[in-house]
């Protein structure tokens, strides 16, 4: 009587539980994946405004006014053409602090334009071409020496402890939106808030 072979085990057989493990773990992978990313997305969406009223509105150790938008203002220095169908938006934003030290809690502050559609301007290198004052949430206030200001040196003001002083935010947008942007601020540290000024 001859010798019977045992018949060997296929690849698929020996491999049943790790190919069971990977069609689990792929896609609880991808699912893991894409939800991490969504829920950083969401988290750095700024969704809750903070309606900034024109008698004055306190947030993030500043008092805050209502902000007023100029379209297409003068430039006090001679800058590039706009592109073809933009519209210069100069922003102005009137705020308050009582103690100086609360200037530096500002300080990161991103200033936008966004349109009823949902668009989001940033104020951002584009515009710099544009900008003929100092800009930012903390004040306009400047070390250099005049003569390095040009011509934006009167617009050079440092702000005082309980006084009320303006800042300006310059932007290049669609002439389609100019008249319905809204003026926002957001802060990374106040996320999913952000300042809203009604136009």
């Amino acid at each position: 009587m001859s010798g019977a072979r045992r018949a060997r085990r296929g690849w698929f057989r020996k491999n049943t539980v790790a190919l069971a493990t990977l069609v689990v773990a792929i896609p609880l992978a991808g699912w893991w994946t894409t939800r991490s990313d969504y829920k950083s997305w969401y988290n750095n969406e700024p969704r809750d405004p903070v309606s900034v009223s024109a008698g004055g509105t306190s947030y993030n150790g500043a008092t805050w006014y209502a902000a007023t938008v100029e379209e297409n203002p003068a430039s006090t220095e001679k800058g590039p053409s706009l592109p073809e169908g933009t519209t210069r938006i100069r922003v102005y934003f009137r705020l308050q602090v009582d103690n100086l030290s609360a200037l530096e809690g500002l300080g990161g502050c991103q200033v936008h334009l966004r349109a009823p559609d949902g668009r989001i301007w940033d104020e951002d290198t584009l515009a710099d071409d544009y900008q003929d004052r100092p800009t930012g949430c903390s004040g306009g206030s400047d070390d250099q020496p005049s003569s390095w200001r040009g011509t934006a040196a009167p617009y050079y003001l440092k702000p005082v402890a309980g006084k009320p002083f303006e800042t300006v935010a310059v932007f290049v947008v669609p002439s389609s939106v100019a008249g319905s942007v809204q003026p926002t601020i957001t802060w990374a540290t106040k996320l999913p808030q952000y300042l809203a000024f009604p136009r």
